[in-house]
């Protein structure tokens, strides 16, 4: 049984989506004004989270560096993060096994997260196209 279902299904992601907003807009870590419209229940986060969990054979969103890296930009906050979503998924669910289950996702996805975004080549040299002509 896969994550997804033993934490109640696509009703209860919908349902965690509102709560987790508002717990990481009363933590001081967080900024969510980049990321206002992935708050919302349909939206890209709530597919990735269902897709994560093992609900969606694929996921057609937002690439997960687009959709977190603006949110937790180090350890620590990915950890606040995580442990926020653990909070509103498992509603104080004394299930130790599904608790384990979502935080290795969560860890197994912490690189990708908290990757440094690659940067545009820098031009070293620059040939004019006359010079390029024989």
């Amino acid at each position: 049984m896969t994550l997804y279902m033993k934490i109640g299904g696509r009703k209860a992601v919908l349902a965690a989506i509102p709560p987790l907003r508002d717990r990481l807009e009363s933590d001081p870590c967080f900024d969510l004004a980049p990321l206002r419209g992935e708050f919302d229940a349909p939206g890209d986060l709530c597919e990735f989270l269902v897709f994560l969990f093992g609900g969606s054979p694929f996921y057609d969103g937002k690439p997960v560096t687009d959709l977190l890296s603006p949110l937790c930009d180090c350890d620590d906050v990915y950890r606040r993060f995580v442990d926020h979503l653990v909070a509103v998924l498992l509603h104080g669910d004394q299930n130790e096994e599904n608790e384990a289950e979502l935080r290795s996702l969560m860890e197994r996805l912490r690189p990708h997260v908290l990757a440094p975004r690659p940067t545009a080549p820098v031009l070293v040299y620059s040939v004019d196209n006359d010079q390029l002509r024989a």
